[in-house]
């Protein structure tokens, strides 16, 4: 990773407000689509009212949360998730993202792995937040194809 672009405001006080401008996220997993394909994808969720696991890790690995959620709002550049007694709001607004067959271990650390399809976002802040729909059948994964 290069280093991170930031924006920042004096407010007074002897007080700074820092943002970041710019996403500097290099290395992506599966193929990228754009942001706003991304956010179809969310409003779709919503409509359908579909349930879809949530992975949320922290980049200094210090945070990984995981639940099982449904869309509660994904507009502006915020998701808004709401799982059973808890819920979740994240700032998109320059993530990176990415959707496809994701290759994951359900049982871990046991076998066997398995393939969901999950739209992944890359934040600014350097998090990595998996948002998975599904598994794929078995027939359909990219691991039961012959090499």
């Amino acid at each position: 990773m290069r280093d991170r672009i930031y924006e920042a405001m004096y407010l007074g006080c002897g007080d700074i407000l820092v943002t970041m401008t710019e996403n500097p996220w290099q290395e992506i997993a599966g193929e990228q689509i754009s942001s706003e394909d991304a956010w179809r994808v969310l409003d779709d969720w919503k409509a359908k009212r579909k349930e879809i696991g949530m992975l949320f890790c922290g980049r200094s690995g210090t945070a990984v949360i995981a639940a099982m959620c449904t869309v509660r709002a994904a507009r502006n550049g915020l998701l808004q998730m709401k799982g059973d007694g808890a819920g979740a709001s994240l700032n998109l607004k320059l993530a990176k993202f990415s959707y496809g067959p994701m290759q994951v271990w359900p049982n871990w650390p046991a076998g066997p792995a398995a393939e969901v399809l999950a739209l992944q976002a890359y934040l600014a802040t350097g998090d990595w937040l998996v948002l998975a729909e599904g598994y794929l059948p078995r027939e359909l994964a990219p691991l039961a194809l012959p090499m």
